[in-house]
């Protein structure tokens, strides 16, 4: 009986001893004193090696309205609510979380930049990029992110995959500027010295507003080609805010050919053209268009296939 106590006494004293997850709130200030606020759900957690991190960071005032939650690795998925995730960030941009594991590799270096590259573009808008996320002023203009939007190879959901998101490619741009690592989108290049001086220019001493829109060239869709007989080109592009003008100009030279031109828009606004007989170059001129996506077709009714030519032009303009 005596030896089965001090069996039970000594499992206690090792159950009572033994090391917990802490549940801690730890704050570090920054280099110009502002609160960074650590929620730390781990053992053995080095705070002072993130927070310096962030001190070298390019950040502002922002940084006072996120919580860095240190958790452990395997902790990480349940956290974050997925499986590959190496880190997470989420809820409203006042009081906002980044949920990081414990460890110091350079893997965790990029995420934490990355992550954080989120919570910045929350704080930061572009006026002509209406819908977030949309990275910040300069850098959009640098990454020509209203001409990707409107040829829809970019968007600011993941309706076209995690890599086409605005936001993660401003994330992984502000990743690239503090730490040299591989860049993980392998359609567009890493950020030129030009795309990295224009994000500085955004976050250095810049308040963390939205720019001013400033006067924006037109996009222009360029098309050519060989059409075959009942075929169609297909050109799809989106008018982020209203006072858009559209203008689609398109030429078929074979003296046979004929075609049909379409413009055609989501806000219900639609205009067609037939090409044919000594008419065989036209154009489509609309405006007060937007905010909506639209597409623009050029179909050949001919019985035999021609050469074409076609040409999209965006522009914004004032208030009729």
């Amino acid at each position: 009986m005596r030896r089965r106590l001090l069996l039970l006494l000594t499992v206690l004293v090792a159950l009572v001893g033994s090391p917990v997850a802490a549940a801690e709130i730890v704050t570090r200030p920054d280099r110009e004193g502002r609160t960074i606020t650590f929620d730390v759900q781990a053992e053995q957690v080095d705070v002072e090696w993130y927070a310096e991190l962030l001190r070298n960071a390019a950040h502002g005032a922002e940084i006072q309205h996120v919580t860095f939650l240190i958790v452990a690795p395997d902790a990480l998925r349940e956290t974050c609510g997925a499986g590959d995730a190496l880190g997470c960030y989420g809820g409203r941009k006042e009081s906002a979380r980044i949920v990081l594991p414990t460890g110091s590799s350079p893997s965790l270096v990029h995420t934490l930049y990355h992550e954080y590259g989120h919570h910045l573009d929350a704080w930061r808008g572009v006026a002509a990029i209406e819908r977030e996320p949309n990275g910040s002023a300069s850098w959009a203009a640098a990454r020509r992110i209203a001409e990707l939007l409107a040829a829809r190879s970019v968007a600011h959901d993941y309706s076209l995959g995690w890599d086409r998101s605005i936001g993660e490619i401003f994330a992984e741009d502000y990743a690239q500027l503090h730490h040299e690592s591989p860049f993980k989108i392998s359609w567009l290049p890493p950020p030129s010295q030009a795309v990295r001086d224009a994000l500085r220019h955004d976050l250095e001493n810049v308040p963390a507003v939205p720019t001013p829109a400033a006067p924006k060239p037109p996009v222009v869709i360029v098309k050519s080609g060989s059409l075959g007989s009942g075929k169609t080109v297909v050109v799809p592009f989106e008018l982020l805010g209203p006072n858009r003008r559209v203008t689609f100009t398109a030429k078929v030279p074979r003296a046979t050919a004929r075609a049909r031109m379409e413009l055609r828009c989501t806000d219900g606004r639609r205009a067609t053209r037939l090409l044919s007989g000594k008419s065989r170059t036209g154009s489509i001129d609309v405006r007060a268009l937007g905010p909506a996506r639209c597409t623009v077709t050029l179909r050949n009714t001919g019985k035999l296939a021609a050469r074409y030519s076609a040409r999209v032009r965006l522009a914004l303009e004032p208030p009729v």
